[in-house]
């Protein structure tokens, strides 16, 4: 099979959750521009495909994702600028997607790898996943969105220090500073994922996709800015059919069926 060939991302839609996974095991999914290229199609796809509830995204085999194909970072650099202007085009899209994002990570994820975890509104890990920053030790400054999530979920101290020194943040360490949600045992990180991914696809539509902007939006708004959009976003979501439902399975003290 010929590169131009390969499917490094994997796609399917099913029960309302987008699935994407990164299909390059061989070389710990690091990002080359053919996977790159198709990760930025499949998170396009899954912002306009009909039914999209939630966005998962994992990754086969032992690592998440190493960050770059070193092949290109010490490569051409036209090369170096197109993959890292398709991994922002990428950032930017799932930032913007109104839906949940939900990231699976085991093994290494590092660099751009990183990056694309942290882009997900809620971060689960396989015990024994590890978290770097990687590139001041290569003598590259971070790429892929970190300098603007990671001190967004940990503080600008524990950003400070995971960039500077590039540490190594184990799972454990991961889940005691808020940079991910949930650790899994080994072996039942997509149990996991796909429990989070389905609660959410099963929840009010609506009320989800207002909560996720409120949150996003928060850090730029000053209180009353906030307020306004709350009530705005209340309003909103009042008047859909899942609120209607939620309150008659108040009523009748059993679990609502959301649209």
């Amino acid at each position: 099979m010929s590169d131009a060939q390969e499917t490094l991302v994997n796609t399917a839609l099913q029960d309302g959750v987008f699935h994407i996974e990164l299909n390059r095991p061989d070389a710990g999914n690091a990002a080359n521009t053919l996977m790159a290229n198709q990760l930025l199609d499949a998170v396009r796809r899954a912002r306009t495909t009909d039914g999209v509830r939630v966005v998962l995204i994992s990754a086969a085999g032992r690592a998440f994702m190493a960050g770059g194909d070193l092949h290109i970072l010490a490569g051409e650099p036209e090369a170096l600028k197109e993959l890292l202007g398709m991994v922002n085009q990428t950032m930017l899209l799932l930032a913007e997607c109104e839906v949940p994002v939900i990231c699976a990570v085991q093994g290494l994820a590092a660099g751009g790898g990183l990056g694309l975890a942290l882009a997900g509104d809620l971060l689960v890990a396989e015990d024994g996943a590890r978290f770097t920053v990687g590139a001041p030790a290569i003598g590259l400054s971070p790429d892929g969105g970190v300098t603007w999530q990671l001190a967004r979920w940990v503080g600008m101290r524990k950003a400070m220090e995971m960039s500077l020194l590039c540490t190594v943040v184990d799972a454990q360490a991961a889940l005691a500073c808020g940079l991910v949600n949930e650790v899994a045992p080994k072996g039942e990180l997509m149990d996991l994922a796909w429990k989070r991914a389905r609660q959410l696809a099963a929840g009010a539509q609506q009320a989800l996709i207002q909560t996720k902007k409120l949150l996003r939006e928060s850090a730029r708004n000053d209180l009353p800015s906030q307020l306004a959009y709350e009530g705005r976003a209340f309003e909103h979501c009042m008047a859909t059919p899942d609120f209607a439902e939620g309150l008659a399975a108040l009523r009748e003290k059993r679990k609502p069926l959301f649209a």
